[in-house]
């Protein structure tokens, strides 16, 4: 079964974003000298004041942590579909028998065998 490396996906996320949130802000200010809109002395250095990258970055976290938060739920939703169990205690043999009873049985319903 085919096996997910949850680092790697989530380092090349946090890659792809920032190569996104880059790309975005050196594009929007092609057209005008790479100020905006309002022009040099509105926002500062290319349009961002002095914590603009840290501010967009805090900025997609909180939908990015949403994404993330979404997708680890509907993960842990199929795993309890999937597996409805989850964790049962093992089943163990009557002596007698030879069938599967539960561990806190004290007599086997099959046989009538006493288990302790």
């Amino acid at each position: 079964m085919n096996r997910i490396n949850w680092t790697a996906v989530i380092v090349l996320s946090v890659v792809g974003l920032l190569v996104l949130l880059v790309g975005a802000s050196l594009l929007s200010g092609w057209g005008s000298g790479g100020w905006g809109r309002m022009g040099p002395g509105m926002m500062g250095w290319w349009g961002m004041g002095p914590f603009g990258w840290f501010g967009m970055i805090f900025i997609w976290l909180i939908p990015v942590g949403l994404l993330v938060l979404l997708a680890l739920g509907i993960a842990w939703l199929v795993r309890a579909v999937v597996n409805p169990g989850g964790s049962a205690a093992p089943a163990r043999a009557c002596p007698n028998c030879g069938r599967n009873v539960q561990p806190d049985w004290h007599t086997c319903p099959y046989c009538g065998q006493a288990l302790e």
